[in-house]
């Protein structure tokens, strides 16, 4: 419900390669899909 009300939300905590290919992964099965389903990735501090 996070990503409605904030417009985003923590999906997981990853290792940076897995994160990678999760998100390359996702991009590309939405796109496939034509879902406008935005993910991405950044290093927690």
């Amino acid at each position: 419900m996070q990503v409605h009300t904030q417009g985003r939300a923590v999906c997981g905590i990853y290792t940076f390669e897995i994160a990678e290919t999760k998100v390359t992964t996702v991009r590309a099965q939405a796109a496939k899909e034509g879902f406008p389903l935005q993910a991405d990735f950044e290093e927690d501090q």
